[in-house]
């Protein structure tokens, strides 16, 4: 028995003396509830959910071959659970069930090794617009679409964007669900075409044997988007009685001959309206199939029943063929027809996109690839079309399949302390406005120049009684920003996890405006309007290169 004592003394001191085992957190949960914002209703059949290794980072989600979803659905009391979650910062979405409100919530949770409860969501309720279109004499037209317009900034410049739309019956009446309270918004409605017509319209020549045609109109009548009235809808409101009457011109017709770079061919021409049409905004996009037409071998068309305005022609191998010529213009349609057009397309182009690093590159190579893409601005992406590459960094990769046309560009880096810091294309920055490729001279291509000097910024934000403010939005804005439209392009924004904190990306180093709010913002000239004249009352914030700022805010509001 001595000598069991002995021995179990020997074992435990051995064990007192040897350090600590590291235990791996424990995957844990995160649960919470998704209700009415006003009415404190639970939301059932929301879906919730986030991605466990994954990287959220300069505005997208860069996935892994171990990234996965994990999903839950709430039930009639609004309760979610997501699990088997391990440490890490997480962005949690809740979005309305398929047919409902049209909502989308975000939140930012930190996950340490214990299970985090009251991760709730409050749900605006969406508004819903109703009405019918009229003729002069008051009659319903039907199959008219009816749309949601956003006037917004996006790539530093003031355009105009679809959003919902909705079509009327044969009463003329339409419903727009889903709409965005407290957006500011325009009513359009217009007839679209036939998405696939005859190559040759059968339109009498003569204009004066011609019927007059139904024009886009904006609410409440008129043909001029200057004239339109603007419309802000409150969070589930049912805004009835929206009647739009039409305005009508004479029809005209576009005429002329779409030919391959060896000459005349069955083509696909599309047509397009502009301002607004189909295309990318800093919110989204909205596609809609232009009409269009199959030519004959001899490459001619003749499209009718058009009304003024400026329109955008695309023209296509009809089979889509990678290696064919495209052409995209602007047409502009006053009080007479176009005849005779030559359409010439042009083959497709490659461009590099070269990735080089501002000053000295360090010792050790850098493990992380770049993203680079470019983003038809009117456009969905067509076969062939190589748009989005991950070059090293310093490196080069083609970018190949483009056509002359505007294009966004996106570049990112995800590694500590790097940056992007400008993207050229022909010697001119091309971050934050639109790319129109060949329009620099032969050979020039895309240009990335990555910092390695980025500072970080960290906001703590907690109420007047020190209570920290998860949810709520932090805004920097770098000093210096000349404009309105470059403030919507430059300004970083971002949420508080539970605990109040913001932490940023690598930013580049100097002052910056810093704002933490409870309201909402949008690309408006409304919402950027009121952050352009109240940004210089912000706190300042000096990032030193490489450095590590930390500010403590409490919320205040920007309208």
């Amino acid at each position: 028995m001595k000598s069991f004592i002995v021995l179990l003394i020997a074992v435990m001191s051995a064990l007192a003396q040897a350090p600590p085992a590291t235990v791996a957190a424990a995957n844990v949960s995160i649960t919470g509830i998704v209700k009415d914002k006003g009415t404190g209703a639970p939301m059932k059949d929301f879906t919730v959910s986030t991605y466990v290794n994954a990287v959220w980072a300069n505005g997208g989600i860069t996935m892994s071959p171990t990234t996965k979803q994990i999903t839950s659905t709430t039930d009639e009391h609004g309760r979610y659970r997501l699990s088997d979650l391990p440490p890490n910062d997480y962005r949690v979405i809740a979005q309305s069930p398929q047919g409902g409100p049209g909502v989308r919530l975000t939140r930012i949770v930190t996950v340490a090794g214990h299970d985090v409860e009251g991760i709730d969501f409050n749900a605006i309720a969406s508004a819903t617009v109703t009405g019918k279109v009229i003729d002069e004499n008051k009659d319903p037209v039907p199959n008219m679409f009816v749309t949601l317009v956003s006037k917004e900034y996006y790539l530093g410049s003031v355009g105009y964007f679809l959003k919902s739309s909705g079509r009327t019956d044969d009463r003329g009446v339409y419903k727009i669900a889903n709409a965005e309270p407290g957006h500011t918004y325009y009513l359009m409605t217009e007839m679209r075409r036939p998405f696939m017509s005859p190559p040759h319209a059968e339109t009498p020549l003569n204009p004066k044997m011609r019927r007059q045609v139904v024009m886009r109109t904006w609410y409440p009548s008129s043909p001029d988007r200057a004239s339109a009235a603007p419309l802000t809808l409150g969070p589930g409101e049912k805004r009835e009685g929206m009647d739009i009457e039409v305005k009508k011109s004479p029809s005209y017709c576009i005429g002329g001959t779409a030919m391959t770079p060896n000459g005349t061919a069955e083509m696909n021409v599309s047509l397009e309206l502009l301002q607004p049409s189909s295309g990318v905004s800093g919110s989204g996009g909205s596609f809609f199939a232009p009409t269009g037409t199959v030519t004959g071998s001899d490459g001619q068309f003749r499209f009718c029943d058009l009304y003024p305005g400026d329109y955008r022609m695309t023209v296509r191998d009809k089979n889509l063929n990678p290696d064919s010529g495209f052409a995209i213009t602007v047409v502009t349609i006053g009080d007479g027809d176009l005849t005779d057009l030559k359409f010439p397309t042009s083959p497709r182009v490659s461009m590099e996109a070269e990735v080089v690093l501002d000053g000295t590159p360090p010792a050790s190579p850098i493990a992380t690839k770049a993203f680079v893409g470019l983003t038809p601005l009117r456009r969905t992406q067509i076969p062939g079309e190589k748009s989005n590459v991950r070059p090293d960094i310093p490196g080069t990769l083609a970018l190949e399949g483009l056509l002359l046309d505007d294009y966004t560009v996106r570049a990112t880096v995800n590694a500590p302390g790097l940056y992007v810091k400008d993207v050229t294309y022909g010697g001119r920055s091309v971050r934050y406005e639109p790319l129109h490729v060949g329009s620099a001279a032969g050979g020039s291509g895309l240009r990335v120049t990555i910092g390695q000097d980025g500072a970080t910024l960290t906001a703590k934000v907690a109420d007047k009684d020190g209570n920290p403010m998860g949810d709520s939005t932090v805004i920097a804005i770098p000093a210096g920003t000349p404009s309105e439209g470059v403030l919507a392009a430059r300004l970083i924004s971002g949420q508080t996890d539970q605990r109040g904190i913001f932490k940023s990306e690598p930013l580049a180093p100097g002052k910056y405006y810093v704002v933490a709010t409870e309201d909402s913002y949008d690309m408006t000239p409304e919402s950027i309007g009121k952050l352009w004249q109240s940004h210089p009352r912000y706190r300042e914030v000096e990032l030193t290169p490489k450095g590590s700022s930390q500010v403590d805010l409490t919320p205040t509001s920007i309208r």
